[in-house]
């Protein structure tokens, strides 16, 4: 009788441990971006999946139908436990993700998995003790790639021509950049710049990549493409993770998690550099004229961006950050 309880005790307690094993943590990750945007199907899919594989069906992402907040809230969705998994642009939330916006300040830039790692590498050695991912787990900062500025009709070839435009563009640094040049600023995320820019209420816009002129469809009203080479600006992005949820996963699992996030993660914005080469390509072929800005202009522009490092190392400074020493290790990092 003992024996036969003895061995239904062991039966139980091996199933039970049996189905511990095979338990599934479902996460939500929610985005404002189309599913078929580049950073979607060609970096997060893939690294959802590969979450799955590595933590061997444990943990498994699944997609919201649509997004579960603005652009300027994802963070606070994550924070709220709305979704377990998102992206923040920093550049929509600046006085939260100052440090970040680096990335936004014209200068030098480089492909998308170079600033990304830059990016990462920065902030391990300067951002990191900043308190402002609070109840959120940062599992990797990336960059897009080099953002121009796009027109109507003709680019522009004079800072004249800036001065008397009406221009789209996102908030915080972008805005600022090109509110030092004209009072006709139109501030809002990409994502909702189909809205004005279809209406032909504004010029031109700034402050976005060649892929996402066709996920936010604005190839069709797009004549032109200016490239402002050593003055180049790119976005740059969080991604987050519910601190609740990630405290809740078993520590084999956050530590399979870590191992695809981070720098590892970084690498995947390869594949950006491959949709905005494909992007660049095919706004050629479809009649979208691409130019280079002349040098005076590329002078004028200078000076008048000029004021943007200033203010954000200052800013960076009020955090605690050494902020021309981060920005100098930023860039060098690009050179490698």
């Amino acid at each position: 009788m003992i024996k036969h309880w003895i061995r239904g005790a062991l039966t139980v307690a091996a199933l039970v441990g049996a189905g511990s094993a095979m338990a599934e943590t479902k996460l939500l990750f929610s985005t404002f971006f189309p599913q078929t945007h580049p950073i979607i199907s060609k970096v997060m899919v893939p690294w959802m999946k590969d979450v799955e594989a590595a933590t061997q069906g444990r943990v498994k992402i699944e997609m919201a139908s649509a997004s579960l907040a603005p652009p300027p809230g994802q963070m606070d969705m994550v924070q709220k436990g709305i979704a377990d998994v998102a992206l923040q642009y920093t550049g929509v939330v600046p006085k939260r993700l100052q440090p970040e916006l680096l990335t936004e300040l014209p200068g030098t830039t480089g492909t998308s998995a170079a600033m990304s790692r830059a990016l990462w590498e920065t902030h391990q050695k300067y951002f990191a003790k900043d308190n402002r991912y609070k109840g959120t787990e940062l599992l990797s900062l990336f960059v897009f790639p080099t953002q121009h500025f796009f027109c109507l009709n003709e680019c522009f070839t004079t800072i004249d021509q800036f001065r008397s435009a009406k221009i789209a563009t996102t908030p915080g640094t972008a805005a600022r950049q090109y509110g030092a040049l004209t009072s006709g600023i139109v501030a809002g995320p990409a994502v909702r710049y189909f809205e004005v820019v279809s209406k032909g209420i504004v010029d031109g816009y700034g402050a976005i990549t060649a892929p996402d002129i066709y996920s936010f469809n604005l190839a069709p009203s797009t004549k032109g493409m200016l490239e402002l080479k050593e003055l180049g600006t790119a976005g740059s992005f969080a991604l987050l993770m519910n601190e609740g949820k990630w405290k809740s996963l078993s520590a084999a699992d956050r530590e399979a998690i870590s191992k695809l996030s981070g720098a590892a993660f970084t690498a995947r914005l390869a594949e950006m550099d491959k949709a905005d080469e494909e992007a660049l390509k095919k706004m050629a072929a479809g009649g979208i004229k691409i130019s280079e800005a002349n040098p005076a202009l590329l002078a004028d522009l200078r000076k008048a961006y000029a004021f943007l490092e200033d203010e954000w190392v200052k800013e960076a400074g009020t955090r605690g950050i050494d902020g021309k020493a981060a920005l100098q290790f930023y860039r060098s990092q690009l050179r490698k």
